[in-house]
Order: C-alpha cells, then structure tokens, then sequence
C-alpha cells in the first residue's frame, strides 16, 4: 500500500514538536497537524505563563517584606496591564521557537486544521487556518477536507481543564489556566477549586499580586503527597494569606451582584464563600475527540498505551497528556523519544517513569522524584527515610528560607527508591537523585561528592552524608581503630 506520509503526527504541542523535528531531521517524510498554533498548552495556558506569572509574584513579595532584608521600600502594587504583558512578551520569545517554517526547514509538512480519523491508515482534515497551511493548492481548500494517508500515526493530542459537575457550574463565566492570563482585570478575589499543582502555583501568585485568594478543595492540597510535604506547601500560603477550604462538598455555585457565591457542607456543616471570580483547577481531561472508533483505536478517558507508546493498533501510537500516563512537558519529549528510537531508528526502547520527577513552582519549590513515603507503604516497599532540614544550613539562613528539607527513600542493598526536595531551586537540586535513581548511582558515591559551598544543592550531600556517618562514627569501628593503629581517643561516650 502507498501512504502519502512515513509519519503522520496530530498535535503540536510539545509531544509532537519534539517527535516531528527528530523524525524530519533523520530523513523521515512527517506530517504535522495542529489544531490552531504550535506550542500546545505549555507555552499558551501552562508552563510557560504561569511561571511568569510566579516570577511577579516573587518580585512583590520580596518587595513586600523587603524590610527584613534591610531595604526601605514602599507597598507593592501590581499592574496587571504590564504584568500580562510581559507573560505575552515571553511567549512570544518562546513562540518563535515553534515556528512553523522552522520546522517546515526540517522538511515536514505542517498544517493547521480539525483532524479526525477515517479509518486506521487514513486522516481527514478540515483546514481552520489557511494562511499558515503550506503554499500548494491542494492545502488551501478550506471548505472541504483533505485526507492523508501514513504508515504511522501518531495522537499527541494533549489535554484540557476538566469540569467537574457542580450545580450551577454551568450558568457562569468561570476561568481556567486557559484564560486567567489574558484576563483583562484583575479580580479582587478568586475562589479556586482544586487542590493541585496548578491551583497552589495560581494560589500562591496571584495572592501576592494582590488578589485575596481563597482556595476550596473536596480531600486536601497534594493528597498524594506525604504529610510533611503538605504541611510545609500549606503553611506557606497561609502564611502568604491564602484562605484554605478542605474537605468540601461542593453544592452549589451562583452568581451575585458582581461575583460568585460558593454553598458548601464541610464535616456536615452548611456553609458559603464568595468571591468576584472562580477559577477552576480540578485536573485535566485528555482530547480524544478524534474519532477513534473509525481506527478502531480502543480508548477510555485515556488513550491506554503500552511500554513503547502503541495503541492496540501498533501502527497507531499515544504520546503526552492524551496517554495519561505522566501529564509533564518533560515526560511528553521523553516519550517522543521512546517513539523516535522505536519507530523511526528501529532501536528498542521502553518507557521507564522511575527517573521522570516534576515540580511544583511555588516558593519554596516542592521537587519529587520516584517513590514518596505514602507510595511505598502503599506498594508494600520496604524502605527506610533518610531527613535532613535546611534549619542550620548556611544557604538557606543567609536567604531566610529555612522551612523546607529533603527525604531520601533507600530500599534494599542501599538502592535509592525516591527523593522529595521542599527548598528554593528545588526543580534544579532533583537532578542529581534523578541521575541517581536512573544510573543506579549508590547513596555511598553522593555522599563523597564535592558540593559547592554555600549553596542549597549541599544538603543532597549532607543527607546521606549524616546518614553514613551512623556507621562510621560508631563504637565498633573506633575499637578496631584503636586495636590497628593504636590510637588513644574514646572508644565509648
């Protein structure tokens, strides 16, 4: 059979931006289909805003209490107007990146349209944006579809914000991470629901920038996480001035006078917030509204994948946010790459998620990677914690950033299962255990390393450093010191 396309990818967010430059560049004949614009979610809705958007909020809150550092300044105040603009500044910086004649130099097609699946080889396009398509009559029809035909498909779809169902829901004019950066105003006061990454990053930014935040949540904030994980996150905003709602029934939302009205029973008790805006944080539901039943392509809330990013339809493959299996721009390349290496250079590869971490930007940064405490219980993973608090480390008293600390999960023969850092640069500091976890690097072989001083990054050293020195500094082996070379210290306290 003759294809039109070795490689036909839909989607081009970061899954698919990173799979489509590999492929064209080693020689492969691509296909890319974005909906509207390349970059995806991270660069218009996501990463990329949102970190600006924490950028200004650390800048105000270092002005704010810039008292305690011997600086005399006056109340921030912020200016949503030039804030957002410069998240679009940024963006743009990044949007040149994905351009698509960039890509279109790497030798693959690009076109902009609502893709669908005709059968399990073949993909109809209705064009929605004609003057990014490709400057050859037969992509500058927009009223009536074109088909193309490939050997592999790949859905790098992504995702978006998933509603949930509470009353009332329906009838307002709620925002998300997909509008909250081009609000025209900022709003006075902001009811967030949803209790994780992207609500507490949201929480923490714009309650610095001035906004009074409330934040209500069904369980509690980062329910995955370890209890002192949370504690540290939560105390954070509270100290921030973030009101925190847990254990909420949402009844009922409606709108008065110029804002929203929350019913809610927590521990059976009947109860109302209101704020002028509510934001919705409740998780992200996958985009599989490609007609997969034409391929024959099975599929539930999820594209369900296996360890090299097949479909049951092997030809057909899944990667990013659409799979669900790790909703992270960095796990998106990796997969690109499982795909890139299988499909394209015939090199077997497995997906591992072991050594994959994310972070939550706030400040302090949360960094995880690998197995937590309550995952390991849960697993029945035995284990032992190693602790250490940045309360006396040199960095962090000169920043006066002292609450967080870093736990080191170790299994069996000294095998490191897992690290969660709570400090500034957190996000950075991970890398190191990330390599430890993947390369199987020994707890032994961190502890001698050579940190530089003073930074917050010594305390991955200082951990198992303290930890080891149990072993070393003991009775035993001060005795069999003594009985070797003679020395005439203690043997015993």
């Amino acid at each position: 059979m003759k294809y039109n396309y070795d490689l036909l990818i839909i989607g081009g967010g970061s899954a698919g931006l990173s799979l489509a430059s590999g492929a064209s560049q080693l020689g492969v004949k691509v296909l890319l289909i974005a909906k509207e614009q390349l970059g995806g979610d991270c660069l218009h809705y996501g990463c990329v805003p949102s970190k600006a958007l924490l950028t200004s909020a650390k800048v105000a809150h270092y002005v704010k209490y810039s008292d305690n550092f011997g600086i005399r300044s006056a109340t921030p105040k912020a200016d949503w107007q030039t804030v957002t603009s410069r998240i679009q500044d940024v963006q743009a910086v990044i949007q040149n990146h994905d351009d698509p004649d960039r890509f279109r130099g790497y030798g693959c097609d690009v076109i902009f349209g609502e893709a669908s699946f005709v059968d399990d080889y073949n993909i109809s396009v209705q064009l929605t944006n004609t003057l990014q398509a490709l400057q050859q009559p037969e992509f500058l029809m927009p009223d009536h579809p074109l088909t193309f035909s490939a050997k592999k498909i790949v859905t790098a779809t992504g995702s978006r914000p998933a509603i949930p169902p509470i009353k009332g829901l329906d009838t307002l004019n709620y925002i998300t991470n997909e509008t909250l950066f081009t609000l025209p105003k900022q709003p006075e006061s902001l009811l967030i629901i949803g209790g994780g990454v992207i609500a507490i990053e949201m929480a923490q930014a714009m309650q610095r920038l001035g906004t009074k935040v409330t934040v209500a949540v069904r369980s509690k904030l980062l329910k995955r996480e370890d209890e002192d994980v949370i504690e540290v996150i939560q105390q954070t905003l509270v100290d921030d001035g973030v009101n925190i709602v847990t254990d909420v029934q949402f009844d009922e939302l409606k709108a008065v006078g110029n804002g929203v009205q929350l019913f809610y029973t927590q521990h059976g008790e009947q109860k109302t917030l209101e704020a002028q805006q509510v934001m919705l944080a409740t998780g992200r539901q996958a985009n599989i509204n490609i007609n997969l039943d034409a391929a024959g392509v099975k599929y539930d809330k999820v594209i369900p994948v296996d360890k090299k990013m097949r479909t049951n339809k092997k030809h057909i493959l899944a990667i990013g946010d659409v799979n669900g299996e790790a909703q992270f721009t960095h796990a998106a390349n990796y997969e690109a790459g499982i795909v890139l290496s299988n499909e394209i250079l015939h090199a077997p590869a497995k997906a591992d998620y072991s050594s994959i971490g994310w972070t939550l930007f706030t400040q302090p940064e949360l960094a995880t990677i690998g197995l937590n405490e309550k995952q390991a219980k849960a697993n029945g993973v035995k284990h032992h914690v190693i602790k250490s608090t940045f309360a006396k480390q040199d960095r962090a008293l000169a920043e006066s950033a002292t609450s967080g600390f870093i736990k080191i999960l170790v299994g069996k023969k000294g095998k490191i299962l897992g690290c969660q850092i709570v400090s500034p640069r957190a996000g950075e500091m991970i890398r190191e255990w990330q390599l430890a976890i993947a390369q199987n690097i020994p707890l032994s072989k961190i502890a001698r390393s050579t940190f530089i001083y003073p930074t917050f990054g010594e305390i991955s050293k200082w951990a198992p450093g303290s930890h080891l020195a149990k072993s070393l500094f003991s009775n035993k082996v001060r005795k069999l010191l003594k009985l070797v070379f003679r020395y005439r210290g203690k043997t015993t306290q």
